[in-house]
């Protein structure tokens, strides 16, 4: 493999600085302009539920089988059954999978805690269906396993500034994306350079001594 002389690396990408300058400006104009005034608003709202009331925390044996059941939880807040109910419920004009690909189901390490979160267009479509999803839930958990043994902590609520909004900040990384392939370009343009440019160059790539060069003249 041929070895890369770093000063002429250096020097090459000294004089072709401007490709880079061009798509880091372009790359930024561009996210600019697109997370500014073609991205979709989302918002996001979200609710967190417990598995296990104040009177049941002395009670190591729920407990445990709450704990134990945090995962199973978690999966059925997506099921089927649950995303029907609430498309029915609410009127929704949306498909299920549209629906379950909207929903993010968490469960908190070590805790009890499920949190449910959804994501709209509509900051208060978003809230209507985190509410209607963790009552539903709620309803849906209570026949499965006639447990009472989940209360709602906090109540989803209408969230006013959107969470993809983030304009200086994707900005910003279009700009290093930008950069990182005007660098990309600069390198892959000296690695496959085949131009003589110097003694040096003949020396190395032709692997002869040279005697003599003719000055240019005028």
């Amino acid at each position: 493999m041929e070895e890369i002389d770093l000063k002429e690396l250096f020097r090459f990408f000294i004089k072709k600085i401007y490709i880079v300058i061009g798509f880091t400006l372009v790359f930024m104009v561009v996210g600019f302009i697109y997370f500014k005034e073609f991205q979709t608003p989302l918002y996001h709202s979200s609710s967190t539920v417990i598995l296990v009331s104040e009177k049941q925390k002395t009670d190591s044996t729920e407990f445990n089988l709450n704990h134990q059941l945090v995962t199973t939880y978690s999966q059925i807040i997506k099921n089927s059954d649950i995303l029907n109910t609430v498309i029915n419920n609410l009127h929704l004009d949306i498909s299920k999978n549209e629906l379950a690909k909207s929903i993010n189901v968490a469960a908190i390490d070590n805790t009890e805690i499920i949190k449910i979160e959804v994501s709209s267009a509509s900051s208060e479509e978003a809230k209507i269906i985190a509410t209607e999803v963790t009552n539903t839930f709620i309803s849906k958990v209570n026949d499965i396993y006639k447990l009472q043994n989940v209360t709602v902590l906090a109540k989803p609520k209408l969230e006013t500034v959107p969470y993809n909004k983030a304009t200086t900040k994707y900005t910003i990384l279009s700009s290093m994306v930008g950069l990182l392939v005007g660098v990309g370009i600069i390198f892959i343009k000296f690695y496959f350079d085949t131009t003589i440019k110097s003694v040096d160059d003949i020396e190395n790539k032709v692997k002869l001594t040279v005697l003599g060069r003719v000055e240019k003249v005028g």
